[in-house]
């Protein structure tokens, strides 16, 4: 297809360590070298996580603070109010926290603000809403970190604020809390922990259990909600994280909650196994449509259901709200692509769209599939009357906060991590936005996209994809970020079958032999950019391994290079 394959280098001395150390093959010990693991002891707690890797969380920054102050607010039967997110993250971290304190007290309330309305995090019109509810304690998960302006609201009458976030601090602005929790040091912005806001939530409320002598552990009815959260919003799945994922999809595939069985029948993957991808391609978007169309709501109440018929219900009407999500999606796309305009800016190293109208719940997504698209950074924005909202996707290797802390005079507010951004902008300073980011980021946006080719880890035969290969990839799992699905490659393969299969025609599948070896190998998608494919005998093939429902391998073809 054109792309330059590169082949990883990995130092040898390593490979050959973690070989002798792990009894790997080298093909499996390149995988671990090139995930940054380098020593038998990594490679030995990546291959076999443990929930004791969420030990020593529980001394986190402002720990220590916001469990003596919630056990006091306990004691004393507090009104406590949890403030979360509308997203997976935000809402999964909320049920995780409000199901807890229900164990202790009936004086607990939930208030996730409206993306229309309030906004992302604790704004100052969110914060009034609090305040009618008559709150002692707020307690914020997955926002607040740079919420000044609500904090302030709450601390003027008197309310205590107890802040969980995973957000990167803004040192010099923090906002007036009674304690903040994070997963950073607060002076140096140093990471301390990978952990979603659903993790921190989980590692608060076991902290919180200890801290109070609850006599069980909380890990084990919340592990597959705190996975909900870690997997959809996209933090690294390493360390704690790769043991919350694993942990919490065996959770959900051995003893799914009444939230999760729910949404497995309306999702139609009742009875199949439940796997990251699942979890990111058919849970996550349910739960997420609630906030990207109406009000996450609906999405709060199913994961604090213990009825299975309300729950099925609630599971229902997110379906029906993930399908206006797709068609409201479809709609701007379209848009954007018979727009003249439109299709200038989609010329620039640094794309910056903006509409009348576009639903901003949505627009996430939309910068999401255009960034894999154009392997750019994006950002797009919705306008309503002089102001407009935005979301960014970026690419790896650029920080989409180092381009939003660049052009900070241009926007009303802003927050988020590398990969993932929103902005609030005055509608007049999008042109400046798009000028400003592409002057100072366009040319080492390009430089990064001319050099970027396909990273393969390892180069394969046919015959090596055994069943020891299999056990060893399982191994591997959950995929996620920072932790992709490997990239192999083979060289030199026969196409012998080749034929077009699925909904009109879309995808390819094709019987190949190397050797004695037969394989077979699907490209999803296929039909437009692999016809190619049809008319060649010989090729290189770039792909990643996948079990089909009987446990079958087969390719799962992400590029290849015509030899004949």
């Amino acid at each position: 297809m054109g792309k330059r394959w590169q082949i990883r280098k990995v130092n040898e001395a390593y490979l050959q360590r973690l070989v002798d150390n792990l009894g790997l093959p080298p093909v499996f010990a390149r995988i671990l070298l090139n995930r940054g693991i380098t020593t038998p002891e990594s490679g030995r707690d990546f291959l076999s996580p443990s929930l004791k890797s969420l030990e020593g969380l529980e001394r986190l920054p402002g720990m220590a603070q916001a469990l003596a102050l919630f056990g006091r607010a306990l004691r004393e039967d507090w009104r406590i109010l949890v403030f979360g997110d509308y997203d997976v993250d935000g809402l999964t971290a909320s049920a995780i926290l409000v199901r807890f304190l229900r164990e202790f007290s009936k004086n607990i309330e939930v208030y996730i603000p409206s993306r229309f309305v309030e906004g992302y995090g604790l704004t100052e019109k969110a914060a009034l809403q609090v305040l009618v509810r008559k709150p002692h304690l707020v307690v914020t998960v997955d926002c607040g970190i740079r919420d000044r302006d609500g904090a302030r609201v709450l601390r003027k009458h008197g309310v205590r604020l107890v802040i969980l976030d995973h957000h990167l601090p803004e040192p010099s602005s923090l906002p007036e809390a009674d304690a903040i929790v994070s997963t950073f040091d607060l002076g140096t912005q140093k990471p301390l922990s990978l952990l979603s806001g659903a993790g921190l939530a989980l590692v608060f409320v076991r902290a919180l259990a200890a801290f109070l002598g609850f006599p069980r552990d909380p890990l084990e009815g919340f592990l597959d909600l705190a996975c909900l959260g870690t997997v959809a919003d996209v933090v690294p799945l390493l360390s704690e994280n790769r043991a919350i994922a694993m942990y919490g999809l065996d959770l959900m595939n051995r003893c799914p909650s009444v939230a999760v069985q729910a949404l497995l029948e309306a999702a139609g993957l009742e009875g199949r196994g439940v796997d990251a991808e699942a979890v990111s391609f058919f849970l996550a978007p349910r739960i997420n449509a609630a906030g990207r169309i109406e009000h996450p709501k609906v999405a709060l109440e199913l994961l604090l259901c213990d009825d299975y018929g309300k729950a099925l219900e609630y599971a229902q009407c997110l379906n029906r709200l993930n399908t206006k999500r797709q068609r409201d999606e479809d709609r701007i796309l379209e848009e954007i692509f018979q727009d003249e305009t439109k299709l200038e800016c989609l010329e620039d190293e640094v794309i910056v769209l903006s509409g009348e109208n576009w639903n901003i719940g949505v627009l996430g997504i939309v910068a999401s599939r255009l960034s894999e698209r154009f392997m750019r950074p994006v950002f797009v924005c919705g306008v309503h009357g002089d102001i407009a909202v935005g979301s960014g996707r970026s690419v790896e290797g650029l920080s989409l906060l180092e381009i939003l802390e660049s052009c900070a005079p241009l926007f009303l507010r802003y927050g988020g991590h590398e990969m993932a951004a929103g902005l609030k902008i005055p509608r007049e300073n999008i042109p400046h936005f798009r000028k400003e980011a592409n002057r100072r980021f366009g040319e080492r946006v390009r430089s990064l996209r001319l050099s970027r080719g396909l990273v393969v880890d390892a180069v394969v035969g046919l015959a090596d994809i055994d069943g020891r290969f299999l056990e060893l990839w399982e191994k591997l799992k959950p995929f996620g970020e920072k932790n992709p699905s490997p990239l192999f490659a083979t060289l030199n393969v026969m196409l012998v079958e080749r034929w077009a299969w699925g909904k009109g025609g879309n995808h390819l599948r094709f019987l190949i032999r190397q050797g004695k070896e037969w394989q077979e190998a699907v490209v999803f998608g296929g039909k437009e950019r692999a016809g190619e494919l049809f008319e060649s005998s010989l090729v290189d093939l770039a792909f990643e391994v996948d079990v089909n429902a009987l446990r079958s391998p087969y390719l799962k073809v992400q590029d290849w290079r015509i030899k004949k």
